[in-house]
């Protein structure tokens, strides 16, 4: 008896990779100005994407990527807008440095940049660009007691809902992983989790985050 395998009728497809979107922001101001007159360049954030290019993560943060510059990694409210969980990314945007990257000496108004220990371990890459995960991006809002208000409940009400095991997830990587205030974000933790009674907070991704 042969032990071979039959080749199977139709191999499987090869996976689609998605295409990075343009980078707009590398290209000369007169041909960025003329595209967006024309209508074919439309606002996304602060920056800027194709017309026929759907609001994806991807494509989100390759519409801030003039801002990620110097090794920078979107966090906090601008990640949960990468994500789709904000309807803006914050005034000014919020980043955090890769490992070996420096804080640059003249301060930038249109940034906010955090020391957030860990980052760089719980990111996505999406062509060369990083966003914090929608678990850190939670737990980074949780954490910030700079505020904690409508935009962010929301932010993490959705980030909740993406993340495996939901609330209950949140909750141990809380425990597990001291860091600074997390007093706070147990109680900004179990006020979500008390209006969200009845609701499952793992249900997957909402609409906006695929």
């Amino acid at each position: 008896m042969s032990d071979a395998q039959p080749i199977p009728l139709h191999p499987p497809l090869p996976r689609m990779v998605q295409p990075d979107p343009p980078r707009y922001d590398l290209w000369p101001e007169a041909m960025r100005s003329a595209w967006r007159l024309s209508g074919a360049l439309v606002p996304c954030g602060p920056g800027l994407r194709g017309l026929g290019w759907p609001e994806t993560p991807r494509v989100r943060l390759t519409a801030i990527a003039s801002w990620l510059r110097g090794g920078r990694i979107a966090t906090h409210l601008t990640a949960a807008w990468v994500w789709g969980a904000a309807r803006r990314p914050g005034d000014p945007l919020q980043v955090s440095l890769r490992p070996g990257h420096r804080r640059p000496t003249a301060a930038d108004p249109g940034l906010r940049i955090y020391e957030s220990r860990g980052a760089w371990a719980e990111c996505r890459d999406f062509g060369g660009l990083a966003v914090t995960t929608p678990v850190r991006t939670a737990l980074d809002l949780l954490h910030d007691p700079a505020g904690f208000g409508l935009r962010e409940t929301v932010a993490c009400r959705l980030l909740l809902r993406a993340v495996e095991g939901g609330g209950a997830a949140v909750s141990r990587r809380i425990e597990q992983h001291r860091r600074p205030y997390g007093r706070l974000a147990r109680a900004r933790l179990a006020a979500l989790q008390y209006r969200d009674v009845g609701l499952p907070l793992s249900r997957g991704q909402p609409p906006l985050m695929r």
